[in-house]
């Protein structure tokens, strides 16, 4: 016989068919799914407060009013309308206890996936308040930690140039606060693994592309012609890192390997450019939102090949606008790659 559940009754009974495994992986992909809610709805000051007891308080400010919350909460069991929000919807399922705030007034309240509604929404929203602690019969083994939350939200703040996230943590006697807020974006991280880690060794060279089709693009990336680089290449889907590369990265190096065989073929060089050589110069973050497809069961690799088109041209195009006036770096770039090593 089968039996019907309600949405929150569903989650709560299967949560690793929404969000994985029940650790931290399974948490951060919990906070995942609201972040991104955030960011959609224009939600982009965020603070997170850790407190002892895998307890976390989230408020996020919106610059204009929002119907966000109260369209959650009227759908919150309607999967199939558009104001559907799934983050909501594993909150209130995989806590313990949760309270929800509207600019200060409590509207609702849950206790293992059971809600009661305290008040009534009457206006639009610009501030939200989420209190919750996390369910131990759900997260048996959890412990959140601040340092594992962190990560998550830096790597949120380096791909989204709007975002301002404030994260402080009181589980312990020892306070901490981070702010994480990189108006420039991807090129912030690329500026600072190199300050960190590398001399600026000649050739040298740095790209930054933002793009937008019915893909929104972010590439950030530089080029090193000597030893001291260690080659570091990130790429992202969806806020997501796709550790398998697929259509974004392999794009990416189309780009690369066709402006710089033109180029060597027009120095009647035949010159051929294989992706681990690349890779031995390269340090490159690059991003890509929109409704993507990936191959295999998990997202470790996109899959859409028009992403693939669309970013081999973007790169070319910039190169070519890049090395326009710079024809003695052309060429000692062209040397670098043409040496084989």
């Amino acid at each position: 016989m089968i039996e019907n559940y309600n949405v929150l009754e569903h989650v709560r009974k299967r949560p690793g068919m929404y969000i994985g495994s029940l650790d931290h992986s399974g948490f951060n992909e919990l906070i995942h799914y609201l972040i991104q809610d955030f960011i959609e709805t224009e939600f982009y000051e965020i603070n997170f407060l850790l407190k002892e007891n895998n307890r976390l308080i989230i408020e996020a400010v919106c610059r204009k009013t929002s119907t966000f919350l109260s369209n959650a909460i009227k759908n919150i069991n309607d999967y199939k309308n558009e104001h559907f929000y799934f983050s909501i919807i594993s909150l209130v399922a995989l806590s313990d206890s949760l309270t929800v705030k509207i600019d200060d007034l409590l509207v609702l309240n849950s206790h293992k996936g059971i809600i009661k509604i305290q008040n009534e929404i009457i206006n639009d929203t610009s501030k939200i308040k989420f209190d919750f602690t996390i369910d131990k019969e759900i997260f048996k083994d959890l412990n959140l930690n601040y340092l594992h939350l962190n990560t998550l939200l830096r790597r949120f703040a380096f791909l989204n140039s709007k975002l301002k996230i404030k994260s402080i943590d009181e589980s312990s006697n020892e306070l901490q606060i981070n702010i994480f807020h990189y108006p420039k974006g991807l090129s912030e991280i690329t500026d600072f693994e190199l300050v960190k880690n590398f001399r600026y060794d000649s050739p040298f060279f740095k790209l930054k592309l933002d793009k937008k089709t019915d893909f929104l693009y972010s590439v950030s990336l530089a080029f090193v012609g000597g030893w001291s680089l260690k080659p570091k290449i990130k790429v992202y889907a969806n806020d997501k890192e796709t550790i398998l590369g697929g259509s974004l990265l392999n794009g990416i190096f189309q780009g690369f390997k066709n402006f710089f065989k033109e180029e060597a073929l027009k120095r009647n060089i035949n010159m051929n450019i294989s992706n681990a050589k690349l890779k031995k110069h390269l340090l490159l973050y690059a991003a890509v939102r929109g409704e993507l497809s990936y191959l295999g069961s998990t997202k470790w690799k996109l899959g859409t090949p028009k992403v693939q088109l669309e970013i081999k041209e973007f790169i070319y195009l910039e190169l070519q606008s890049y090395f326009s006036d710079k024809e003695d770096e052309l060429k000692d770039i062209i040397d670098v790659l043409q040496n084989n090593y």
